[in-house]
C-alpha cells in the first residue's frame, strides 16, 4: 500500500475540521525594523499553541533553534523562490520535520522567473510529499489598488494553484460575497493572510469571521498575534471563530475577558 504523505503532513497542519490557525512568524526575512513581539520566538510558540494554534509558519533559523517550543504542532517554513537553494531547502524541510514549505508568489508583475521557481519547487515538493503552500500578492505588497480587485486575487490564487500548490495564502477581497469567487477559482484550500498591525481589533476578527463564513479553510495571522499584548488571548478568540464558529463580537469578548 502507498502511504501519501502530503495527505499525513496536511493532517499536521489542518484539524479534525480541516481547518487551521496559522500563526505566522516568518517576518524576520524581510521586515527592515526590529519586531519586539517576536524577540523572544519560542515564547510565543508555546504560548499560541497551547492557545489552539494549529501550525507555525516561520523560518529555518526560527525552526532550527526552536526545536523543542515546537513540539509536536504543524510546521510550515518559509523560503525565498530563489532556485539555487530550491534542491537544498526541501531536503532541509525534510530533516527538521517540517510539514510544509511556503513561498510568495508575485503574478502580474511580468517576472516570469518567479513563477517558474514556484512551478519548481512546486515539482520537488510533490516529488518528496511535502506539501506546498503558496502565498499568491498581486503585483507584490507595494501594488494599487488596481492588484486588489476580487478578480485579481482569484486569478492570482489560480496560478499559485497551477504552479503545484496544495494549499493557497492569500488577501482577504473584502467580502464574503467576493471572497467567494477566490474560493471557487483558486480550487484548493485558501487560508487568509493576516496583514498590517491593526488598530481595530473587531474590525480585524469581523474579517475573518467573514471569511470563515464564506468558505474560507483558515487564517495565517502574524502581527495581529505576536504583536497584541497577549498572543494567547489573540490566539485563542481567532481558534474560536476558525474552529468555534464564534462571531466577531463573541471571540471579541472572549479577547477582553
Amino acid at each position: 500500500m502507498t502511504i501519501n504523505y502530503t495527505k499525513r503532513r496536511l493532517r499536521r497542519i489542518f484539524n479534525t475540521d480541516d481547518k487551521t490557525v496559522i500563526v505566522a512568524m516568518d517576518h524576520g526575512n524581510y521586515l527592515d525594523r526590529p519586531m519586539a513581539g517576536v524577540s523572544d520566538p519560542a515564547y510565543v510558540i508555546r504560548e499560541t499553541l497551547a492557545a489552539g494554534a494549529d501550525a507555525i509558519l516561520t523560518t529555518f533559523g526560527t525552526a532550527m533553534r526552536c526545536g523543542d517550543a515546537l513540539g509536536h504542532c504543524g510546521l510550515i517554513l518559509s523560503i525565498n523562490d530563489l532556485m539555487p537553494i530550491a534542491d537544498v531547502a526541501v531536503e532541509r524541510a525534510l530533516q527538521l520535520g517540517a510539514d510544509a514549505l511556503k513561498v510568495i508568489l508575485y503574478p502580474f508583475t511580468g517576472d516570469r522567473q518567479n513563477q517558474a521557481n514556484c512551478e519548481r519547487l512546486g515539482m520537488d515538493c510533490a516529488q518528496w510529499g511535502l506539501p506546498f503552500l503558496v502565498e499568491t500578492i498581486p503585483g507584490t505588497f507595494a501594488a494599487g489598488p488596481e492588484m486588489r480587485t476580487p478578480e485579481k486575487i482569484a486569478a492570482g490564487a489560480r496560478i499559485g494553484a497551477e504552479c503545484g500548490a496544495d494549499f493557497i495564502k492569500t488577501l482577504y477581497t473584502g467580502s464574503p460575497d467576493t471572497f467567494r469567487l477566490v474560493l471557487e477559482n483558486a480550487t484548493l484550500p485558501v487560508v487568509v493572510l493576516g496583514g498590517e498591525r491593526t488598530t481595530n481589533v473587531r474590525d480585524m476578527l469581523a474579517q475573518i469571521d467573514d471569511a470563515m463564513r464564506a468558505g474560507a479553510s483558515g487564517v495565517a495571522v502574524g502581527r495581529n498575534i505576536w504583536g497584541h499584548e497577549s498572543p494567547a488571548r489573540m490566539t485563542a478568540a481567532i481558534a474560536a471563530i476558525v474552529h468555534g464558529g464564534s462571531s466577531a463580537d463573541e471571540a471579541l469578548r472572549l479577547l477582553q475577558a
